[in-house]
C-alpha cells in the first residue's frame, strides 16, 4: 500500500456539526429569534438554499451567508487525537492530505485556525479548484499537493458515504468510513473499513 493518506475535513478532522450547533445558537440569541428557531435551523442546515430560506423565515435583512463564512471557521474544533494522529502518520513515512468540497476562504480558515496546516502535507479545496468531491480530479489534486499522485494508490477516510467513499473507491483509494454511530446507505457499495472516530482508522492505515 502507498504512503498517501488522505482525508475529508468537515465531521471528519474537524467538528463541523457542534460548530453549526454554536452558530445557530449565536444567531438565535443576536438576532432575537423566535422559539423554535434554533431546532428549524439544526433541520434545515445543509438544506438547498438554507441561508435565502433562513432570510424569509425570520424577516432578516442582512447577509446571513457573509456571517456565516466569517464566524465557521472561528467556531470548528479540532481534538488533539486528530492532530496526534496526523502527525504519526507522518512520523510513519505516509503522505498526509486534506480533500474538501466548500468555498475557498471557509475551509481554508478552518484548516489553519485548527492547525491542521501545519499537520498534513498539502490540501485541495474545491471553491479554489473548481470541481468537487466526488470527482476524481479533486483526489488528484490533494495527492499531487501532498507530492504524491493516486497511480500507487492509498487511503481516503471521510465520513461521507457518496463524496469520499464512493469517490475515493473510483480514485482508486481504500476507504475508511468515519461512521459516527450511522448506518451505511443501502444502495452503495460499502468502505473497506468502518471506524466511529477518525483516530481509530490509524488501526487499518499502520497496523500493528
Amino acid at each position: 500500500m502507498t504512503g498517501l493518506v488522505l482525508f475529508d475535513l468537515d465531521d471528519t478532522l474537524v467538528d463541523r456539526s457542534a460548530a453549526f450547533r454554536r452558530w445557530a445558537a449565536e444567531l438565535c440569541a443576536d438576532r432575537s429569534l423566535p422559539a423554535g428557531a434554533f431546532e428549524w435551523l439544526l433541520a434545515a442546515d445543509r438544506s438547498e438554499g438554507f441561508f435565502a430560506a433562513v432570510r424569509a423565515r425570520f424577516g432578516l435583512v442582512d447577509d446571513v451567508w457573509a456571517q456565516y463564512r466569517r464566524r465557521m471557521p472561528e467556531l470548528v474544533t479540532c481534538r488533539p487525537g486528530v492532530l496526534s494522529l496526523l502527525t504519526g502518520l507522518r512520523a510513519a513515512g505516509r503522505r498526509v492530505g486534506i480533500v474538501t468540497n466548500g468555498h475557498a476562504d471557509n475551509q481554508l480558515g478552518k484548516i489553519r485556525r485548527t492547525g491542521l496546516d501545519r499537520a498534513v502535507d498539502g490540501w485541495a479545496v474545491s471553491g479554489e479548484l473548481g470541481v468537487r468531491k466526488p470527482d476524481r480530479a479533486l483526489f488528484a489534486a490533494a495527492a499531487a499537493a501532498c507530492g504524491a499522485d493516486l497511480a500507487g494508490g492509498g487511503w481516503m477516510v471521510g465520513d461521507n458515504p457518496a463524496d469520499d467513499i464512493a469517490g475515493g473507491r473510483a480514485a482508486g483509494l481504500a476507504t475508511i468510513w468515519i461512521a459516527g454511530g450511522r448506518p451505511w446507505p443501502r444502495d452503495l457499495l460499502p468502505p473497506d473499513h468502518t471506524c466511529d472516530t477518525v483516530e481509530a482508522a490509524a488501526g487499518w492505515i499502520l497496523p500493528a
